[in-house]
């Protein structure tokens, strides 16, 4: 087990924090450790939704790419998701055999495939495309935006993000759109409290190729809901107010001498799960603690009780075989019962 109280004191030199960097180090100081100041390799394979968010992301940056010199029709934007995805998975099995990990990809959620994962990003795509056609409600800016700001006066604490599409509608307004895969939705209340967009709101306004006084909105597609926009908006005032804010999380992380574990229902999600003690504990006593209250072994799929398998396992897949089969989406079945009524259903 790694000595946490023996970890020497963070402070790098100007160092270019993202808002997943900090935020990171809030969640656990422990994983922060592990991916930024000792640069461990994950000893899990990448989670399968994080592998979807990006196939989905890659087809967003082809689609408005495309558009306005010609919009792809949805056949194509299938093939070029699916095109993408095998090419992925491919780069997946050739990872799993270099790592001897024990899958290509990480599914923590017990009963799901590969395949469902991929259906799922047909299914968003289709709803998605069907939704926003012709794809005309805001003339697209910028794609995979790279934002770096200053948080102070004196420059000495900077941040940079990138965005995942920036548009302007016939009102001169810009929006700054991120595009979400989860199965969870904000709500408008939460809107308030997620700093990650007005965060890049700061690096437009600090952009020449932008005015100070642009009129800008922030807005989230959860392309799982039928209804997938949530919408919000910072004032002057309260983006002043988020520079303070991260001013004093920067200082916090540069003043850490602590990098212990921060447990949570999260654990059973953490790439450094096998080598965090404290974590397969906090996994084991939450699933010992579901058994309890439901008096026998648990069947219920969660992100805690079902964590990757600690051992290293043969390779389950040779490099080269393809990538999973697919089924018609119209075609599939689901037991899934939605937690919103315009969710989509394929869970």
């Amino acid at each position: 087990m790694f000595d946490f109280s023996r970890t020497p004191r963070y402070n790098p030199p100007m160092t270019v924090y993202s808002y997943s960097r900090i935020n990171t180090f809030f969640t656990c100081p422990a994983q922060f450790q592990y991916r930024y100041l000792l640069k461990t390799p994950s000893p899990l394979p990448q989670g399968i939704e994080l592998f979807l968010g990006s196939r989905f992301h890659e087809s967003m940056e082809y689609l408005y790419q495309q558009v306005p010199k010609r919009i792809p029709t949805v056949n194509e934007m299938m093939d070029h998701f699916k095109t993408h995805w095998d090419k992925h998975w491919q780069t997946a099995l050739q990872k799993q055999k270099e790592m001897n990990f024990n899958t290509p990809l990480r599914i923590v959620r017990e009963g799901q495939t590969v395949e469902d994962y991929f259906e799922k990003g047909q299914l968003f795509l289709e709803n998605y495309y069907h939704q926003y056609h012709p794809f005309d409600q805001d003339q697209t800016v910028g794609i995979e935006m790279r934002v770096a700001f200053d948080l102070d006066e004196k420059k000495q604490y900077k941040m940079q993000g990138f965005i995942d599409r920036l548009g302007r509608d016939e009102e001169g307004t810009l929006w700054i759109h991120d595009y979400k895969t989860s199965a969870q939705k904000m709500s408008s209340e939460d809107v308030k409290s997620e700093d990650q967009l007005a965060l890049y709101q700061i690096g437009l306004l600090q952009n020449p190729k932008f005015s100070a006084k642009e009129k800008i909105k922030l807005i989230w597609h959860f392309v799982a809901f039928e209804k997938d926009q949530v919408i919000g908006e910072r004032n002057p005032k309260e983006i002043e107010w988020l520079k303070q804010k991260y001013v004093s999380k920067i200082k916090t992380i540069e003043s850490a001498k602590d990098f212990s574990p921060k447990t949570s229902a999260l654990c059973g999600w953490c790439e450094y799960l096998p080598i965090c003690e404290e974590g397969k504990k906090a996994v084991e006593n939450r699933r010992k603690k579901k058994e309890e209250s439901n008096g026998s072994p648990s069947t219920v799929a969660s992100a805690v009780e079902t964590p990757e398998p600690m051992k290293p396992a043969p390779v389950e897949a040779p490099v080269g075989a393809a990538a999973p089969a697919v089924k018609p989406i119209r075609n599939r079945r689901s037991s899934f019962k939605p937690v919103n009524p315009d969710q989509l259903p394929l869970f």
